[in-house]
């Protein structure tokens, strides 16, 4: 058995949803977690920034001797996991892939909602993974940056992250999808907000347990 620790990192506590779900699903591993808080959140930055930023935390990680790296973010995920995998010598994770099979898995109508920081909405990193497993799906999303900041700022609850929630949700529940991706880590830390203003009838898929 390789007893080398698993590494996560995120651009601050949003990650730490993601090492929970590890933590349980395999409770005999260790996990080095780097949270760059220095810097995040990264979902107003430019992707070529994110993407630097991913590419020096890899190499840290790697040079502590992790046996796999989970890039718990979809920010960094987004703008830079095909050339973290290409320069790293351990096997490299994102979070892109497994929220948008966990939605394909859920949905009934084919109707799915993603919500995630500009970085991520902009790439379309979700659309394309979402239509390489179903390309008759309907993808509908949309870019919500505040609710980074109230996470972040220890806020996951109350009246004015609830307005925020509903303002986010509107246009894609008009829609009518019913299967909404929280595409960002910090996400299912407000999961019953978001879960209470979608209602019943929408399937939340995190990324956290996907992968």
């Amino acid at each position: 058995m390789n007893e080398a620790p698993i590494g996560i990192f995120d651009s601050g506590v949003g990650g730490l949803t993601v090492m929970k779900a590890v933590m349980h699903r395999l409770p005999g591993e260790s996990i080095c977690y780097f949270g760059d808080n220095a810097r995040g959140p990264y979902g107003s930055r430019d992707i070529g920034e994110i993407r630097g930023f991913a590419l020096e935390i890899a190499a840290f990680l790697e040079d502590l001797g992790v046996k796999l790296i989970v890039i718990a973010c979809n920010s960094a995920t987004s703008a830079g996991l095909l050339e973290v995998q290409r320069r790293c010598r351990v096997p490299v994770l994102g979070v892109v892939e497994p929220g948008a099979r966990g939605a394909v898995q859920a949905t009934h109508n084919r109707r799915i909602g993603v919500i995630g920081t500009r970085a991520t909405i902009s790439s379309r990193a979700y659309l394309r993974a979402i239509h390489a497993l179903d390309a008759g799906a309907t993808v509908h999303s949309r870019a919500c940056p505040s609710l980074v900041d109230f996470v972040e700022g220890g806020e996951v609850e109350g009246p004015r992250v609830e307005e925020e929630v509903r303002r986010y949700l509107a246009p894609l529940l008009r829609r009518g999808v019913d299967t909404l991706v929280l595409g960002c880590t910090h996400y299912p830390l407000i999961s019953k907000v978001i879960g209470d203003v979608a209602g019943e009838g929408v399937s939340l898929i995190s990324s956290d347990w996907e992968v």
